[in-house]
């Protein structure tokens, strides 16, 4: 059943701290707003204008070149960072003063690769988690990409076929018939 209460609740923005409070130095924080529908779309957008028509390869099979797909992860990160940035605490200009949050602050503050990534390892790739999980993409054979655990696809080298024991030939199982399963056609 779908939980209504669940779903309000996470609709509800919610604060993370990128640095905590050191030497007199205040914690960077910053709100974030739940990624809905219409950020989605602008990400997407922003992710598809990286695919243009000089920088995809001719052939629809060929794979597509890994700066390529980290060039629209990019733009995808950067998109829903920007719309989902709505507040800070922490962020200020060279004199103390906070400053707000506008368009030319935020992609200022998302300059820095380490910062950014830090941002998008707890704002967008949990989101992208979840959203594969409900389309079925999940990592784990459970569904659950929390606690997967791989699962082993072959036995142990050790693994050596068990003794027949005291049973002999005739005692074992009869081959399947090769000829298929009419009663009039199997041999007699």
């Amino acid at each position: 059943m779908l939980d209504l209460d669940k779903e309000r609740a996470d609709q509800q923005p919610w604060w993370f701290t990128l640095r905590e409070a050191q030497d007199g130095i205040p914690a960077v924080r910053v709100l974030f707003a739940p990624i809905g529908r219409i950020a989605l779309r602008g990400a997407r957008r922003a992710a598809g204008e990286v695919y243009t028509d000089g920088n995809v390869p001719d052939d629809e099979t060929a794979p597509l070149p890994p700066e390529l797909i980290e060039a629209a992860g990019d733009a995808l990160s950067e998109s829903l960072l920007l719309s989902g940035i709505i507040d800070w605490e922490g962020v200020g200009d060279g004199e103390g003063n906070p400053v707000p949050v506008t368009a030319d602050n935020l992609r200022l503050f998302l300059a820095d690769p380490l910062r950014f990534e830090r941002l998008d390892e707890a704002y967008v790739r949990p989101f992208v988690l979840r959203e594969l999980e409900k389309n079925g993409l999940s990592p784990s054979p459970n569904g659950m990409s929390a606690g997967a655990m791989p699962v082993p696809v072959t036995a142990e080298p050790s693994a050596m076929p068990s003794a027949m024991g005291d049973a002999s030939p005739a005692e074992t199982a009869k081959d399947a018939p090769i000829c298929g399963t009419n009663p009039e056609l199997m041999p007699g």
